[in-house]
């Protein structure tokens, strides 16, 4: 008799006699691995699947065993065929749900994640009515959450992460830091949505459950939201302390957040009509952006064109046409069709840019009618561009307005 054969009839015997989940699962991952010999895929398939359903059932895994629990679905993903993709789906969602059990938010949300990258409507509203247990409820409203964020369905993602805080605050199924998470997450829909008073009280919620837990995880999202929303309801000192306090919190030295933080802080300095600090944290900015790669030129050119029009507004022209020139040439390097590509809208271009300084410069030299032509020229670029880029709209304008206020 095969080898292969034989094996089958062993844990096919070793089954009916097994008296507890622990040697039942033994078994079934025996008999899967015997029919893969034997090349009986279908049949393997089944007792996998037979596999998940014991452990969903069995509460003896999940609490008491979980190590063992891990490893057999840990080797069931290396033995299941990569287009058996709902399989592969089961297999991490039960993962994550063991780390989560084990407050390993990490490795949870890593497998959540794995899950949800092979079928993108893996959670869907069917799933929460097939939920074993309180703690799959909210695991399932928590995948829906973050699905519903990565679609930008704000609305619908802060109904879910409301929904699993309430179970888990109810069950008491992680701690605090877990739930101040969770309250970031909102506050980061609220934010995206404008909403800024409902961001601020779920930051605020945050805050205070990170406080009792003493816990410093995750901080750096929830300063970086605390700043957005500061900056969206006007309070630019608030805001650029919160951005500040985030780039001492970030664990990865990811360049590319820390040059976004930047330009952040070098927004808030504008609006508040420091242009010479603004300045400094924008070329703060570009040392970090001209040695990443791959290099971004598209984010190049909008922050050396920020530095032109701040430069412009200290009056210092030569500098500001420095910036222009360097803003047109990496411009040129980059292809405006594949802006999508780049994940960034290019605002002003430095064509429209360059126009609005020379219009400054005909101003102070008192020449309203050529400060005119060149503030309409500037004007009707930024109107052309698609999207329109309505800070500059607004700041060209503003200037354009200025000449019929003043007389020379």
């Amino acid at each position: 008799m095969d080898q292969s054969v034989k094996a089958i009839r062993y844990y096919e015997n070793l089954l009916e006699e097994a008296k507890d989940d622990e040697n039942s699962f033994i078994a079934l991952f025996g008999l899967v691995i015997a029919c893969l010999n034997n090349e009986q895929v279908e049949q393997a398939n089944e007792y996998i699947h037979r596999c998940c359903k014991l452990y969903e059932r069995s509460i003896a895994h999940k609490q008491n065993r979980p190590e063992l629990a891990i490893h057999y679905f840990t080797e069931i993903l290396k033995i299941v065929p990569e287009d058996d993709t709902d399989m592969i789906s089961i297999a991490n969602t039960n993962l994550a749900s063991i780390y989560y059990s084990q407050d390993n938010t990490g490795m949870s949300l890593q497998h959540l994640q794995h899950a949800l990258q092979l079928d993108k409507v893996l959670y869907s509203t069917d799933d929460l009515h097939i939920a074993t247990d309180n703690f799959n409820i909210a695991l399932t409203h928590i995948g829906l959450a973050e699905t519903n964020f990565g679609l930008k369905n704000f609305n619908q993602s802060i109904d879910h992460w409301k929904n699993g805080l309430v179970i888990i605050e109810k069950e008491r199924l992680c701690n605090s830091t877990e739930q101040a998470i969770i309250h970031e997450n909102i506050a980061a829909c609220y934010s995206n949505m404008n909403d800024f008073t409902h961001a601020l009280w779920h930051c605020d919620q945050s805050l205070l459950l990170h406080q009792e837990h003493h816990s410093t995880r995750n901080l750096f999202n929830l300063y970086f939201t605390y700043g957005n929303v500061y900056h969206g309801i006007n309070e630019f000192d608030k805001a650029i302390e919160s951005f500040i306090v985030s780039l001492t919190l970030i664990d990865d030295n990811n360049e590319r957040k820390i040059s976004q933080i930047y330009e952040n802080i070098s927004e808030c300095y504008v609006i508040m009509d420091e242009h010479s600090l603004a300045i400094t944290y924008l070329e703060k900015s570009l040392a970090i952006q001209e040695k990443l790669d791959p290099m971004n030129e598209i984010i190049i050119v909008n922050i050396c064109n920020n530095i032109a029009i701040s430069y412009c507004s200290l009056q210092k022209y030569n500098l500001a046409l420095e910036y222009c020139t360097k803003s047109k040439e990496y411009y040129e390097k980059c292809s405006c069709d594949n802006m999508e590509e780049y994940g960034v809208t290019l605002g002003c271009s430095p064509i429209a840019v360059k126009y609005e300084i020379l219009a400054n410069i005909y101003f102070d030299r008192e020449d309203q009618t050529t400060a005119f032509d060149y503030y309409y020229k500037a004007l009707d670029i930024i109107k052309s561009r698609l999207p329109v880029d309505q800070q500059a709209l607004a700041r060209v304008q503003k200037l354009l307005n200025r000449i019929n206020e003043v007389e020379f």
